[in-house]
């Protein structure tokens, strides 16, 4: 059975006086019916006076259509049950319009397109308590929020799960040598003893820069594998004992990372200090037939420099989910060169996955109305979550 409710001057009580005799005279029938149990959980749930809630997001280029409808999908049903939902969603265009009916709303909900809001338009919300983001990074607008007392929720632990995967899946290949050897496989017959083979994943050293939540995922999703992790990572270069819980068998700086290292997995987040920070002399250290994994930010590769270590290097493999700009310009030697591996920004949330995001803010939606701890809380002056916000630290 489905609670509906009307708008009236007395609010919802019609409705739920009208429930309550009906459960009163059903409730008075031998047996019990079977929904009884989960249609009392649900009322108990439903808060008596509903917060005021609004959905703002711009669309964005890289996907055809309403983004909301992409994340949110039916939990926006969800939101509108639980909530006073606005009845128009928030976009930079219509922002100023509508700022003056805002003036209760106590969340946001939100997800990539945000809307740029100013600190004097935030002002202009007292009432605005927290805003639920589903999507990752928010190193870009979180600090005018959490200025203002306005707690953040950022999806970032449910986006990083299929970066994990898809970083796990290149490791293991990557391990086997799978790229150089497919690339060989395809010129034609071959003699097996011929051909490139890795050492396999029984061992084997991989080398993860940066130390923040796809990290962390990623750590778990390594264990079955006898394999050396090692690590770059200023926050953890003093806490050996810490950096053993997560799964890492020791602290390294770049130079042995990408010196050690068969495959070596890009983490680092996208900031202004670590632009072009991995550059040829570290391309060139790499083992013989070693891999390199960027799902990272392009920008953090000297592109330039990477394609000349390629070059110089037929054996090694990189395998580049971004870069910079994105795509290449045309005539980059990164559509060319063999021993590179183009993927169009696939590792992050997409599709099916992108649901993930809002099931975690819908979560953190029920504690908040139930007054219990919410889970998904960026901490203050974090805007990465990942303490990477100066430079190699995780």
């Amino acid at each position: 059975m489905k609670l509906h409710y009307a708008r009236c001057r007395h609010g919802i009580m019609p409705q739920l006086s009208y429930l309550c005799a009906w459960r009163r005279v059903s409730d008075s029938l031998p047996g019990k019916w079977p929904w009884q149990d989960a249609e009392k959980r649900k009322l108990r749930s439903v808060p008596m006076n509903k917060i005021k809630t609004v959905i703002a997001a711009d669309d964005v280029p890289f996907h055809h259509g309403d983004i909301i409808d992409y994340v949110y999908g039916s939990n926006r049903d969800k939101i509108a049950e639980l909530t006073d939902l606005h009845p128009v969603r928030i976009t930079t265009k219509n922002l100023k319009r509508e700022l003056p009916r805002l003036a209760e709303i106590e969340a946001i909900f939100s997800t990539w397109g945000l809307p740029p809001f100013t600190p004097e338009q935030l002002a202009r919300l007292p009432n605005l308590k927290v805003l639920f983001y589903a999507a990752g990074a928010v190193h870009g607008f979180v600090g005018k929020f959490q200025a203002r007392g306005i707690t953040v929720c950022s999806a970032v632990d449910a986006n990083a799960i299929p970066v994990a995967e898809y970083v796990l899946a290149h490791i293991l290949l990557g391990c086997k040598n799978f790229h150089r050897n497919s690339l060989l496989c395809r010129r034609g017959p071959w003699q097996q003893s011929d051909m490139p083979a890795g050492p396999g994943c029984y061992g084997e050293t991989v080398a993860l820069i940066g130390v923040g939540a796809i990290t962390r995922h990623l750590l778990k999703l390594l264990k079955p594998f006898k394999l050396r992790i090692i690590a770059v990572s200023r926050h953890l270069a003093g806490q050996p004992e810490e950096a053993k819980a997560l799964g890492i068998d020791k602290i390294v700086d770049l130079e042995e990372a990408f010196r050690s290292a068969y495959v070596v997995s890009n983490h680092l987040p996208d900031t202004e200090a670590l632009r072009g920070t991995l550059r040829y002399e570290h391309f060139v250290s790499m083992r013989y037939g070693a891999t390199f994994l960027n799902t990272g930010r392009g920008a953090q590769v000297n592109e330039k420099e990477l394609c000349a270590a390629l070059v110089e290097r037929p054996d090694l493999n990189a395998v580049l989910d971004v870069q910079y700009p994105e795509p290449p310009k045309s005539g980059s030697p990164l559509y060319t060169l063999p021993n590179v591996q183009l993927s169009s920004h696939i590792a992050g949330s997409c599709n099916n996955e992108v649901r993930r995001m809002s099931d975690y803010m819908l979560d953190d939606l029920q504690r908040y109305l139930a007054g219990e701890p919410l889970l998904h809380t960026v901490p203050p002056a974090n805007g990465i979550w990942c303490r990477e916000s100066t430079g190699l630290e995780g």
